[in-house]
């Protein structure tokens, strides 16, 4: 573990450097969150808001350590890309979206603030990443990805592991709740701060047929219904969604942007449990 402040050059590079906003959920048709952003640098934008807003278009900011099991992954130059989830001292649940074709040492994982930009935060170097071997094969399916960190998370009251549901039990109209730092407009930048928001759970026959009978929305997914306004956006990828006994029942995956009104489609944990837990103990599946 290490804290950002302990590096004052580093940190001095990073805040004299200024770049355009940001263009990672996972939109339908466009670039995979982590590739787009891997060369990102922070701007002045998210150092000048130095206080949360009470609310934003489509969420509530949360409060801190509201979510302990939340982690933001991001580049060598502390820029978000996307969300995670702890679910063991070593290990990050995520979209393989955000991480393909990336180099684990390129990565950051940072644990124990809702502040992205949070300069005493806890952050961790990633020494490995497994993608699911058939990710988009076919489009939007599969992507779902494991980092493993080079030390032990350090565990306090906001950072903690999440219970993964193991057993599909959702039902239809259930509330689940997302989270992440995800921008509040299509293209716009990230939030500095952690919002969360709630939807209400959909089949996903009933969600096939509001995304216009695709077949890109299968078992492998859960899917949730915003109202109009609410919704996943950019750099939302990867982050935990949870149901009321606060259980990882899925990870963000794509959607339409943003909040027009289109069910978000996330990961099934509970369909993807078995692969989580060999590649964690080392092994590998069919």
């Amino acid at each position: 573990m290490r804290t950002w402040w302990k590096f004052p050059g580093q940190l001095l590079l990073i805040l004299l450097l200024v770049v355009a906003s940001s263009e990672a959920m996972r939109m339908r048709g466009e670039p995979m969150p982590g590739l787009a952003n891997v060369n990102r640098h922070r701007n002045g934008q998210e150092a000048t808001n130095s206080q949360p807003q009470g609310r934003i278009t489509g969420g509530n900011t949360a409060s801190e350590g509201s979510w302990p099991w939340i982690a933001s992954i991001q580049n060598v130059y502390s820029y978000h890309l996307c969300g995670g989830s702890i679910i063991d001292k070593r290990w990050i649940l995520t979209a393989a979206s955000c991480v393909t074709a990336l180099r684990a040492r390129n990565l950051l994982v940072v644990t124990g603030t809702n502040d992205w930009w949070s300069l005493s935060a806890s952050y961790y170097l990633v020494d490995q990443i497994h993608v699911h071997c058939n990710f988009d094969k076919p489009l939007y399916h599969n992507d779902i990805a494991l980092l493993h960190l080079a030390e032990d998370i350090v565990y306090d009251e906001v950072t903690q592991n999440i219970t993964l549901a193991d057993i599909d039990e959702l039902d239809v109209g259930e509330t689940l709740t997302f989270a992440g730092w995800g921008s509040t407009e299509a293209m716009g930048t990230y939030d500095r701060y952690l919002k969360e928001s709630s939807g209400t759970y959909v089949s996903v026959e009933e969600c096939s047929n509001l995304l216009g009978n695709t077949d890109e929305v299968d078992l492998g997914h859960v899917c949730v219904q915003m109202p109009v306004g609410k919704g996943a956006c950019h750099g939302d990828t990867g982050g935990p969604l949870i149901d009321s006994q606060q259980r990882l029942v899925g990870l963000g995956n794509w959607g339409v942007p943003c909040g027009l009104g289109h069910p978000d489609v996330y990961a099934r944990t509970a369909f993807y449990h078995d692969w989580i837990r060999t590649t964690m103990n080392g092994c590998t599946i069919a």
